[in-house]
């Protein structure tokens, strides 16, 4: 089977296919005010015994007379080279590794990897090497890549390093060196690909099918018969049989201005704008480090996320041809807990004779409440602001009228979560006649669309191991008290599942609801 290589130069240079019988790569070397042939060589060739063969390449009368400015031919394998190594700069999910006979090698970073080590990612998994001249490799998830010749040219600080990659997919950067042009190669299965830019990706598929994307730069991708030249923002496809196809425009960046800084909700409803270019999109989320690759055929995403914290998608759309543009990137904050409690409350609000707000409330001293009072269903002014550590309260509105309710759990540091929804409350005269509220069980809603909530009660197994969980199912986050009446006074674990369109799943383990 034929390799495809990429190699990548960052500056000019004429360099030999990777795989020929002998490295007939060139360096061109500009001559400096003041250079020989023997100084050169004492700085960068790897024997003064190459001179001679220097001076006649070059056509040189006068070894210690160099014209500055001129253009000195010096083939790669005459300069100084040491074996170089990759370190380990980060790693995430069921990534391994092995060395040139087999053993398994820890993943640390900081750690270096020599020729010869096999690296092996599986679902979700990245790997991300950098070289000793700070180019970096990065290896996705589901991908079979080895290191194979690896050089570092002490002089110049470029360095020469060939990969081999069986499948998968890998991001590179390769930075300039104007001194000398650092030559990277990755050998994939259907061609020959040169890259003089700074930034590409590969991807190579068990049916021998290679795709190039070119950021910066333009490579030249090279099949048995044909060649193309592939300008940044192009990327070609090549096969075994047919070669690279004509460069085609990469895809834009997906629109990801829609999507909320600040999430309450986990899973996140992530959803963007379609492309008209896109056919799917290959989606990652990292947060302290990655956590997915996903490939999906609509511009949503709905990850279940570890916890609060900060985090980063990166969207990029996939043509129908197999092509992936350029990555669109928006951070956002998870903030989804602790969960806000179940409210004891009435459907449409509550309506009081006189001033005084009670309210049954699911608080604890080990599990304390956050009660907010306001004016106005946003809560931009609250007028009362306090903690509740008991299942009865009691509290005197300041004046009659409308007036909102919230509640939010408290962390360990005794920091509110997100808040219920508000509950509208409005207070009459003594003689005013009360609307019948209908007293239900509340949660909040959730902002996808058709929404199904399904609440249910599994009894603590210190009250009633025997007896079954209860369910109700409701296209609101609400529950008639009544259909709860069959259910004995105790304390119950109560989960809310929360399904929507798209295949939308979401779960709250609430904390224990007391039923009297």
């Amino acid at each position: 089977m034929r390799n495809l290589i990429l190699v990548a130069g960052c500056c000019a240079s004429t360099l030999a296919l990777a795989g020929a019988p002998a490295d007939k790569a060139i360096w061109e070397y500009t001559v400096k005010d003041g250079d020989n042939l023997w100084a050169l060589a004492a700085e960068h060739l790897s024997s003064p015994a190459y001179v001679p063969k220097l001076q006649v390449r070059n056509r040189i009368a006068n070894p210690y007379r160099l014209v500055p400015g001129s253009i000195l031919r010096v083939p790669y394998p005459w300069i100084k080279q040491t074996p170089s190594d990759a370190t380990l700069e980060e790693v995430s999910g069921d990534a391994r590794a092995v060395n040139g006979a087999g053993k398994p090698l820890n993943l640390a970073v900081g750690q270096k990897y020599p020729k010869g080590t096999h690296f092996k990612t599986g679902n979700d998994a990245m790997i991300k090497l950098r070289f000793v001249d700070g180019s970096s490799l990065l290896i996705n998830a589901n991908s079979d890549l080895t290191l194979q010749t690896q050089v570092y040219y002490p002089s110049t600080g470029a360095i020469k390093s060939q990969i081999k990659l069986d499948n998968g997919s890998t991001g590179n950067s390769v930075i300039p060196n104007i001194l000398m042009p650092s030559r990277y190669e990755i050998r994939t299965p259907s061609a020959v690909t040169t890259v003089r830019g700074t930034e590409f990706r590969v991807n190579a598929s068990e049916q021998e099918d290679t795709s190039a994307e070119v950021l910066k730069g333009v490579v030249e991708v090279k099949g048995k018969h044909s060649k193309v030249d592939v300008p940044a923002g192009f990327g070609t496809l090549s096969s075994l049989k047919d070669g690279p196809s004509a460069p085609e425009e990469l895809p834009p960046p997906p629109d990801l201005s829609s999507l909320a800084d600040l999430n309450q909700f986990n899973p996140p409803p992530l959803e963007w704008a379609s492309n008209e270019h896109a056919a799917s999109y290959r989606v990652t989320l990292n947060g302290k480090k990655r956590l997915a690759e996903r490939q999906l055929q609509a511009p949503r995403y709905y990850p279940s996320l570890p916890g609060n914290g900060d985090y980063v998608l990166q969207v990029r759309a996939k043509s129908r041809s197999g092509l992936e543009g350029y990555d669109s990137s928006r951070s956002f904050k998870l903030q989804a807990y602790p969960l806000p409690p179940l409210l004891f409350t009435q459907a449409g609000g509550a309506q009081l004779r006189g001033q005084t707000l009670p309210l049954r409330v699911n608080a604890t001293p080990e599990q304390p409440l956050r009660l907010q009072l306001a004016r106005q269903p946003d809560f931009a002014q609250p007028l009362l602001e306090q903690t509740l550590t008991e299942a009865e309260f009691k509290t005197n509105l300041p004046e009659p009228g409308t007036w909102y309710w919230r509640l939010a759990r408290l962390d360990a540091q005794g920091r509110p979560g997100p808040y219920s929804t508000p509950q509208k409350v409005e207070t009459k005269g003594w003689l005013s006649r009360l609307q019948q509220p209908t007293p239900v069980l509340a949660g909040r809603p959730y902002p996808i669309t058709r929404a199904r909530y399904t609440l249910t009660l599994t009894p603590m197994p210190t009250q009633d191991a025997k007896r079954q969980p209860f369910s109700l199912s409701s296209e609101q986050p609400q529950w008639e008290l009544k259909a709860l009446q069959a259910l004995p006074a105790g304390q119950y674990r109560a989960e809310v599942k929360v399904e929507g369109e798209h295949g939308y799943l979401a779960k709250e383990e609430q904390e224990m609801l007391t039923l009297p």
